[in-house]
């Protein structure tokens, strides 16, 4: 039997990596995806050392709208079937409202809150469910 593999977001820190150790501690492979090649690595290591699994990382900012396409193509590219989603990519901030840059809050909103526009986790959520389990649509 083939294993399962699981494709999580924001897998670099905090909520995803625990995620992805879970999975990779029930026997899932894992394909990674965060800005940071460094952790991503890190962890690609780490996992396949202590769990014998395969992890594939992939280096994405989420917030840019092709991203999800870009995802797909490396996932198509390299033949992985898919069989978990965890979609969790967000980031947070912290401190004077008026002291930080408006892109920054942008970049947050469209990320983890704004759904139908740019690339936010709704639209990129549903883009890459549909491209991965239904990609003759």
């Amino acid at each position: 039997m083939d294993k399962k593999t699981a494709l999580i977001t924001g897998a670099s820190k905090g909520i995803g990596v625990e995620l992805a150790q879970i999975f990779a501690e029930n026997g899932c492979n894992l394909v990674l995806i965060a800005r940071s090649a460094d952790l991503l690595d890190q962890l690609k290591r780490r996992f396949e050392s202590e769990y014998s699994t395969t992890v594939y990382t992939i280096v994405k900012d989420l917030t840019l709208s092709s991203s999800a396409k870009e995802v797909y193509d490396e996932v198509v590219d390299k033949n992985i079937k898919i069989d978990y989603l965890v979609n969790n990519a967000g980031f947070g901030d912290y401190g004077e409202f008026v002291e930080t840059a408006w892109d920054r809050y942008e970049k947050m909103i469209a990320l983890n809150i704004t759904p139908g526009k740019g690339n936010q986790p709704a639209k990129f959520l549903m883009s890459l469910q549909q491209l991965l389990f239904n990609p003759d649509q």
